[in-house]
C-alpha cells in the first residue's frame, strides 16, 4: 500500500491528509490546538478513529505511545544519535527498528529484517509532503502513526533551531 501525506501549511493545528496511490483521500488526521505535547488522532473517511498518538513531554528522548483501534497501545522511542535518526517501536508483533537520514526525511522501518516501510519526503512541495510505501496492508496504519510521531520530533527540532538562532540574532 502506498500513502501520500500533505500537511496544510496554513492551519491552527496539526492537519494532515492521508491519501492512497490513485490520490483519494484515506485519512484525516487532526492535533490539538492547545495541548501539553503533540496528540493526533487519526479517522478513516467514515469519521471513524483508526488511531491515537500522544507524546511523552518529560522524556530525554522523544517518546510517543500510538493506540491503534482494536489493538494494544505501542511505544516509539527515539535514540540519542547525532546525525541519523533512530527510533524502536516496541510491539506485540516484534519490535521495529525505524533509521534515517536527518538531512533528506527518508526513514526505513524493519521488523528484524523485513522492511515494514519506507518514508520519503517529496520536495518542492507547498507544505510538507510524505511518501509511505507499506508491502503489507495490515502495517499501513501503525506505520503512518510512526511517520506522524517523527514528523513531530522534526517539527519540534526545527521550532528550537530557529528559537536558537532567533536569540543568536537578537543578542548581535
Amino acid at each position: 500500500m502506498k500513502l501520500a501525506l500533505k500537511q496544510k501549511v496554513f492551519s491552527l493545528k496539526e492537519a494532515f491528509t492521508v491519501m492512497n496511490e490513485d490520490g483519494d483521500p484515506i485519512y484525516q488526521v487532526a492535533g490539538k490546538l492547545i495541548s501539553v505535547g503533540h496528540k493526533l488522532t487519526v479517522r478513516d473517511m467514515d469519521d471513524q478513529e483508526v488511531a491515537y498518538i500522544h507524546q511523552k513531554v518529560l522524556a530525554l528522548v522523544p517518546k510517543y505511545f500510538i493506540e491503534i483501534a482494536g489493538g494494544d497501545e505501542v511505544e516509539l522511542k527515539g535514540h540519542i544519535t547525532l546525525l541519523k535518526p533512530h527510533y524502536t517501536l516496541e510491539a506485540e508483533g516484534g519490535d521495529w527498528e525505524i533509521r534515517g537520514d536527518f538531512l533528506s526525511h527518508e526513514y526505513e522501518m524493519k521488523r528484524g529484517k523485513e522492511v515494514v516501510a519506507t518514508v520519503t519526503r517529496q520536495w518542492l512541495s507547498w507544505g510538507d509532503s510524505y511518501l509511505l510505501d507499506v508491502p503489507n496492508d495490515e502495517d499501513a496504519v501503525t506505520a503512518l502513526c510512526v511517520m506522524l510521531a517523527i514528523d513531530c520530533v522534526q517539527a519540534d527540532t526545527n521550532h528550537a533551531q530557529s528559537a536558537t538562532i532567533a536569540e543568536s540574532t537578537a543578542r548581535n
